[in-house]
């Protein structure tokens, strides 16, 4: 909101230093951290929440600042319109699930002509341009307090019975500025019989715009529903300051005021008569809102004493108009402060505009819950896994998580298993990302020019159609090292680390997609699919321009922690092991994984098993045996031994020991 110092002073006397002004508005929840200097003006630029939207005009502004500063606020006067003195007929059906209220009125014999040099004054400060007197006017009233008016020339509607509805989408409409568009379905519209003449609280049809001809014109201050204009706004993608206050929800109390001051100024500064009664439609539901405030609760809620006087004036100087009652304030709410429902609201009201930083300063008391709440996220196990890839030398990074249709293309991925969402702010950001992959691959891409890169990455992907979505945390990591046995290994430390034990391999049954279909692997623990691990797919690779081989894992947080063990301390055996290599060389198909498995059951004494060396297509393995209750002789190894062996050749794995 663009709030120039001398239009504010209209309505309130500041007299305090601007920067001071500014930190005291800061502080009070209306945040102002900058300002401009225009045409020998100052014009603060003041960010609005969007709960309250009665900051969206001067008055707004300048009666928050009444409040702070404890000064009187200079209210606009309101002059009673004219009776009726010429007569243009008009009539207009209203749906109250599009309009709360609407308000109107008909003038005959206008003129259309420049505007006065003040008002074109502050409507370029705040950075409006100028058009003509009608449509100043209008601007400069809604700015001024908050109601968002339209004028239409009333001799260019066909028809003289104008409809509110929804449109049905597909509607032809051109707007002021001669921009074309094609309605989508549930904007609000105004038709003069088959024609589209307003795009309701966004923008004005050319059809019944104001020109240099215009005579008699029909002026209207509707309070549309937010979530309708929101909605149009959002698919056509466009706003105006109209729509921008309309979305936050305007002051349906104010049309009556904002009608007169905008009659009160077309008859000085474009002539004009009435011509016709004020049309004022109004829902069934009471403006009317009155909250009570129980001092005592706002001390106890507070936590200090607050004399009475003050919380009597801090109520009455912001619209609230209190009459004590022994212990309570009696507020009369008025209709632009829409987000005062209940005490703890006015309670929060006294305090700001008390000021926060004149609360004594206590140190907490009280205990600490020792108990986890059911939704709490417990980052350790996900430090633990950054530790391990960390101390791998890998490097940590975040990626977004839209993604687009491109990049889904290219990791020859299927859009159907991807979630679009229905706004997105580019086609670059569309989908909802089903792997960490594609934009890690993106990363090494980018990072091209380094001799190794090794990247990883712990975030959400979402996965299912949108009523059935899973959000799971994956942890995904990606290499350009062209040695398999380090890309390998760190999957390898991972699982070790956290002690996942029983690890089944197997190939891919795909024949295209992400991951290379004969050399990458789905890995499972205890017949459940934790992740998969390999290289990617050339065709991947080459998508994204890559030309060198790229490894990577990708494995679900949640199985990852579900079959994860704490590892137990074990002593030192008192008698020592045997350690023997053997070198073999398995058939094909036989992986080294169903080897290790061989070895591991042929005898409880296989301690450990480790490969040492790959030369040509031979492993050689090293194994310790180890008995927890006697020291192994010879004899005790060449048994266990034996039984390996045999195991193994019976499988055509050939053995030298």
């Amino acid at each position: 909101m663009k709030a120039p110092i001398s239009w504010l002073k209209e309505h309130v006397k500041i007299k305090t230093d601007l920067k001071d002004l500014m930190w005291k508005m800061t502080e009070a929840g209306m945040t102002t951290e900058t300002f401009e200097k225009i045409d020998n003006d100052i014009v603060l630029d003041i960010e609005v929440t969007p709960n309250r939207p009665d900051w969206l005009s001067i008055l707004g502004v300048a009666r928050e600042i009444s409040a702070i500063e404890n000064i009187k606020l200079n209210q606009p006067k309101f002059v009673s319109i004219p009776s009726k003195k010429a007569d243009l007929p008009i009539k207009i059906s209203i749906d109250h699930q599009l309009s709360g209220r609407y308000t109107a009125i008909t003038m005959e014999g206008v003129k259309v002509k420049d505007s006065p040099d003040w008002m074109k004054r502050y409507l370029k400060l705040v950075g409006l341009r100028p058009i003509n007197n009608l449509v100043d006017i209008t601007n400069f009233v809604m700015l001024e307090l908050g109601v968002p008016i339209h004028v239409f020339d009333y001799d260019k509607f066909k028809n003289k019975d104008l409809i509110m509805q929804r449109s049905k989408g597909g509607e032809k409409f051109t707007s002021v500025d001669g921009i074309a568009y094609t309605l989508p379905k549930d904007a609000i519209i105004i038709k003069d019989g088959d024609t589209v003449v307003d795009l309701c609280g966004i923008k004005g049809g050319k059809n019944s715009a104001i020109d240099p001809s215009t005579k008699n014109i029909y002026i209207h201050l509707p309070i549309y529903s937010p979530i309708l204009i929101r909605k149009t706004s959002q698919k056509l993608k466009l706003s105006s300051d109209a729509s921008y206050i309309y979305e936050r929800g305007a002051d349906m109390g104010g049309t009556i005021n904002s009608l007169k001051r905008v009659v009160e100024l077309t008859m000085k500064y474009a002539g004009g008569k009435i011509a016709s009664e004020i049309i004022d439609h109004k829902d069934n539901i009471d403006l009317k809102k009155i909250i009570t405030l129980n001092h005592n609760q706002l001390e106890k809620v507070l936590g200090i004493e607050v004399d009475r006087s003050r919380v009597a004036k801090i109520l009455k100087i912001l619209g609230l108009d209190p009459k004590t009652k022994d212990e309570d304030y009696i507020c009369d709410v008025p209709t632009f402060r829409q987000d005062l429902n209940i005490q703890e609201d006015l309670i929060e009201e006294v305090a700001r505009i008390y000021g926060y930083n004149n609360f004594p300063k206590t140190m907490p008391i009280g205990k600490y819950n020792t108990q986890s709440i059911s939704y709490k996220y417990d980052h350790k196990f996900e430090f633990k896994i950054k530790n391990i890839l960390s101390s791998g030398g890998y490097n940590e990074v975040m990626t977004l998580s839209l993604i687009s249709d491109q990049m889904i293309s290219n990791s020859l991925l299927s859009n159907e298993s991807h979630i679009r969402i229905a706004n997105p702010v580019s086609n670059e950001y569309e989908y909802l990302r089903t792997s960490l992959i594609p934009n890690l691959l993106k990363a090494v891409k980018q990072n091209d020019n380094h001799d190794t890169v090794k990247l990883f990455e712990y975030g959400k992907v979402f996965i299912g159609p949108v009523d059935k979505r899973q959000e799971n945390y994956m942890i995904s990591t990606i290499t350009n090292t062209g040695d398999l046995r380090k890309a390998k290994g760190i999957s390898d430390l991972l699982l070790d680390k956290l002690n996942i034990k029983d690890i089944e391999i197997k190939g891919f049954d795909q024949m295209d997609g992400l991951w290379h279909s004969n050399r990458s692997a789905v890995i499972s623990a205890k017949n459940e699919v934790i992740g998969n691990y390999g290289y990617i797919n050339p065709k991947v690779l080459h998508n994204f321009n890559i030309d060198h081989e790229v490894f990577g894992f990708e494995y679900n947080i949640e199985m990852l922690k579900k079959y994860s063990n704490e590892n137990i301390f074990v002593p030192i055996n008192k008698y020592p092991s045997q350690i023997e290599d053997i070198t073999i060389k398995p058939p094909k198909g036989f992986g080294y994984i169903d080897i290790v498995k061989d070895i591991k059951t042929a005898s409880s004494m296989v301690h450990k098993v480790e490969l040492t060396e790959i030369f040509e297509d031979k492993y050689t393995i090293r194994i310790e045996y180890l008995n927890t209750k006697k020291t192994l002789t010879d004899s005790d190894v060449e048994k266990i031994r034996k039984k390996i062996t045999t195991k193994l050749i019976k499988k055509g794995v050939g053995i030298d020991i």
